[in-house]
């Protein structure tokens, strides 16, 4: 009777890093939009002065994007978490205490500095290195905990009814220890120092994919499977390719009003007379709606060009927003199609990015690469939600706001498209 075959050990840091991304989206990247208008009414700020935090949260993560990547390359992924995981807690309970707006800056750069270590970087980097045949697969899994963490939000927004901001941010300070230290715990860089293969597969069945004889090791293997369309690439190398590059920019665009709905959606439909319950079950409806982006464009990616689902994943978002922008106490209604339109659009490139990078330029110097990139595409929506803020503070409406940053995301849709393979080949 043949032995029942174990569950390949990836899966559980795709399950560990969908747990995290969940609670990270849950209270900070989405439910952080709750804590909005309390904050800003108990110190009379301003919309604009405000959002500055969450440009010092974009500017921090493209800093420190490169360094981390570069730290993950080199140290794995489980020390990095479990120091971010422990900053992240002490973020929150200082900003508990905040009385001033520079503490409040100071705070909010505090915890954004915890979940670079302790998230996005070093979960792509582990994940990539455990799947090639399965990547795009197990990247969409990843992602699914982000797709759901919105239906923390309406409960973020009881407890802040419940128990006012303050106390709010001491208990998501005490869950982020009790949660993000032990799932960091899970992470390991890679198979071969643990004697698996990518994806679970046997030695056997690798070495039939890439025809080589039985004496070469996994760590050889890694990157070369036929699934994967480059070899690796030194971060030197991927610097000098156009696709680099384009993909950058691609990114880079779309970030400009992705970044700026983050923050602003839960203030911009109260503005419209939605009442602050119902905008917090939007949000968890745009990132559950996203899930078919996700689910859908990410199971795809692994058969089908990824660059073109992401166009089509771009096209989406664009429309989306410009429903967005009408929305009104006339027209509450146009939620459905944005959420419907927009979501999907919204979460389709999130698997196909990373899962994308691994196939153009491997896995060796994944999270370098990664980090770089995302210091380039970060830049796009460092501005947005202050600009967003301002022409609220302007004109009481952010109605301009969404339709302008619809038209800035439109020049990513050629631009992924251009986005075709390196050809250079990888340094030695």
């Amino acid at each position: 009777m043949p032995k029942k075959r174990k569950i390949f050990y990836g899966w559980w840091i795709v399950l560990a890093s969908a747990t995290i991304n969940l609670f990270v989206g849950g209270t900070f990247f989405y439910g952080f939009s709750v804590f909005f208008n309390p904050i800003r009414a108990t110190f009379h700020w301003t919309a604009t002065v405000t959002s500055v935090a969450f440009v010092l949260q974009r500017l921090e993560g493209g800093i420190s994007g490169p360094l981390v990547g570069f730290l993950v390359d080199r140290v794995g992924p489980r020390k990095l978490m479990l120091s971010g995981w422990s900053v992240v807690g002490l973020g929150f309970l200082w900003m508990s205490r905040v009385d001033s707006l520079w503490a409040f800056y100071g705070s909010f750069l505090i915890i954004a500095i915890g979940i670079s270590f302790g998230s996005f970087v070093a979960m792509n980097v582990a994940v990539a290195n455990w799947f090639i045949k399965k990547r795009s697969r197990a990247m969409t899994f990843m992602y699914v905990g982000f797709g759901a963490s919105g239906t923390l939000v309406p409960l973020v927004a009881l407890s802040i009814s419940q128990f006012g901001w303050r106390t709010s941010l001491i208990i998501m300070g005490i869950a982020a220890w009790v949660i993000g230290l032990p799932l960091s715990s899970l992470m390991r860089h890679k198979p071969g120092h643990y004697g698996y293969l990518p994806d679970g597969e046997t030695r056997s069945a690798i070495n039939e994919a890439v025809n080589v004889p039985n004496s070469r090791s996994s760590s050889e293997i890694v990157g070369q499977a036929p699934d994967s369309l480059a070899t690796d690439f030194t971060v030197k190398a991927a610097l000098r390719t156009r696709a680099f590059w384009l993909l950058a920019l691609v990114f880079f665009f779309q970030n400009i009003g992705t970044s700026a709905v983050m923050v602003h959606i839960v203030p911009y439909l109260e503005n419209a007379g939605v009442p602050t319950t119902i905008a917090a079950s939007a949000v968890a409806g745009m990132t559950l709606s996203s899930l078919i982006g996700r689910l859908g464009f990410g199971f795809l990616g692994d058969f089908t060009n990824k660059r073109y689902l992401i166009a089509i994943s771009l096209l989406l978002q664009t429309g989306g927003l410009f429903i967005f922008s009408f929305i009104d106490a006339a027209r509450v209604w146009l939620i459905v199609p944005f959420l419907l339109i927009y979501s999907p659009g919204y979460g389709g490139p999130i698997p196909l990015r990373p899962a994308l990078q691994g196939d153009y330029f491997g896995t060796s110097n994944f999270g370098s690469i990664m980090g770089l990139m995302m210091a380039i595409s970060m830049l796009g929506g460092l501005a947005s939600p202050v600009i967003a803020g301002w022409i609220f503070d302007i004109t009481g409406s952010y109605r301009l706001a969404w339709q302008i940053f619809a038209l800035a995301t439109l020049p990513a849709i050629p631009l992924v498209l251009l986005a075709k393979p390196p050809k250079a080949k990888p340094e030695p």
